[in-house]
């Protein structure tokens, strides 16, 4: 089971569900070392992301003070059939003044968790090893055939309304300065080249144009092996 991790300069995007589905094969196929195990407990099945791979800016990301938002993605599929979906969103708060983590944990809107954290380091040590139970009733799954779980991990997304808006901001305030070029033999001057953040918004909205809704600077993604319920132990 392998973990698919983001580290292009711009943003990954989440895909539509089916084309996600379609991406299942693909993901399993990169050698990386991460795995997602199905985990099930009180006849629930959950999902636990080992060595999820983070964002080089995390821990200054969580120490800010603002609050940091990592979207779950999780497909549950039988013979290439979609079964069920989750949406799952943690959220991570630093409160500067009691300096204390506050982190909660929604599925589908949901609340499921809250608790507090004292040092950074647990953070990170839970997001690296993210355990999400509780996300299908066993009792409303088919058992006689093998079961896939993907998920898709996107840290501090964006959705596509507020892109647009960001997209028209860059458009207005990053026309690149004028610069003197030679005029070799008489022709027209050559033009300025587009600013940096002009490109890596054109690469943005390219992504978008293919359907997607959500962005994020960084995303991971996993997979899991075929697996039947009935080879799951039951955590009681």
């Amino acid at each position: 089971m392998n973990l698919r991790s983001s580290r292009s300069s711009f943003p990954i995007f989440s895909l539509p569900w089916v084309v996600l589905m379609s991406l299942t094969t693909a993901w399993s196929s990169a050698s990386l070392a991460a795995q997602l195990v199905p985990t099930l407990k009180q006849q629930q099945l959950g999902v636990l992301i080992k060595d999820v791979q983070l964002p080089q800016t995390i821990r200054n990301d969580l120490r800010s003070g603002l609050t940091s938002r990592i979207l779950v993605q999780v497909v549950l599929s039988q013979e290439s059939q979609l079964l069920a979906r989750r949406a799952v969103e943690i959220t991570v708060k630093y409160d500067l003044w009691d300096e204390m983590f506050s982190v909660t944990m929604a599925v589908d809107n949901t609340a499921v968790m809250s608790r507090t954290y004292s040092s950074l380091d647990e953070i990170v040590a839970m997001l690296s090893s993210l355990s999400i139970p509780d996300l299908f009733p066993v009792a409303q799954l088919p058992g006689s055939k093998d079961l896939v779980v993907v998920v898709r991990l996107l840290f501090n997304p964006v959705d596509k309304e507020r892109m647009e808006e960001i997209r028209k901001w860059v458009a207005e305030n990053s026309k690149p300065a004028p610069t003197a070029s030679p005029n070799v033999g008489g022709g027209m001057p050559a033009p300025a080249p587009a600013s940096d953040s002009r490109t890596l918004f054109n690469r943005i909205f390219e992504q978008y144009a293919a359907g997607a809704s959500v962005a994020a600077a960084f995303t991971d993604g996993a997979t899991s092996k075929p697996f039947k319920l009935e080879n799951l132990h039951d955590e009681k």
